[in-house]
């Protein structure tokens, strides 16, 4: 009876050590991030748990879910974006709003030569926003905003010049998912703030990324021998300027 007994206590502490241990490290952290001024979902942000050194991006819709517990660190970093880092005092769904990195702009005046007889152009990745954030020639966001218009004219010039404006701007969405520190580390062995600076200095403008004879492995590997051959100080983008 005594060796059942002692038997039956192996087994039950065996399992209450499985099921504490389940707990400590199975939980999983689930959120969701956000731009701070709009409330747009953010996608393709970098989730690190800087305890059990796991990490992942967002989803489409700014979504996540990382193994973690009670008093863990998570940082939430995008090379647009402020990086944030909160410590986990419980395991309710967060919702995390991050900052756009502050590039000082000088004030930005919209003017058009006519008015009349137009609709407001309504920006599908934008949910519908009209106001959006301006970018630089890179794709990065600059801090200012521009408003988008769409109008009929009886100028076809200015009407194809209008679309193609539209055009450039779906293609700069494109090159920013692209160039993001998880897929160009799949070419480049760089991390950290090596790689941040990286994709400041060397993400391609919208003429470069739409040569026919892009490539961007080929893009990459010459940008990063040239990054290389930089001096240490020279090694991070200069702040946006606009007088």
């Amino acid at each position: 009876m005594i060796f059942i007994a002692l038997s039956m206590f192996k087994w039950v502490l065996l399992f209450s050590l499985f099921f504490v241990a389940g707990t400590a490290f199975g939980q999983k952290l689930k959120g969701r991030v956000f731009e701070s001024q709009t409330r747009i979902v953010l996608a393709d942000i970098l989730v690190e748990n800087l305890t059990n050194k796991q990490s992942l991006l967002t989803d489409a819709k700014g979504r996540f879910s990382i193994t973690a517990k009670v008093g863990d660190m998570i940082r939430f970093k995008s090379f647009a974006y402020e990086a944030d880092t909160l410590v986990i005092i419980n395991m309710r769904e967060k919702e995390v709003f991050m900052e756009p990195k502050k590039n000082q702009l000088s004030q930005v005046n919209i003017k058009t030569t006519e008015t009349s007889n137009f609709n407001t152009y309504y920006d599908p990745l934008y949910h519908g926003q009209t106001a959006v954030y301006h970018r630089d020639k890179r794709g990065y966001y600059d801090g200012g905003i521009i408003l988008r218009f769409w109008y009929w004219k009886k100028d076809e010039h200015k009407k194809a010049k209008l679309n193609q404006k539209l055009k450039d701007f779906d293609t700069m969405d494109k090159i920013a998912l692209i160039f993001t520190p998880k897929n160009l580390s799949k070419y480049i062995p760089l991390t950290g703030a090596d790689m941040d600076n990286f994709i400041g200095l060397y993400t391609p403008g919208v003429k470069e990324y739409t040569r026919n004879n892009f490539e961007l492995a080929a893009y990459l590997n010459d940008c990063y021998k040239k990054y290389q051959a930089l001096p240490l100080d020279k090694r991070k983008p200069d702040s946006l300027e606009i007088n």
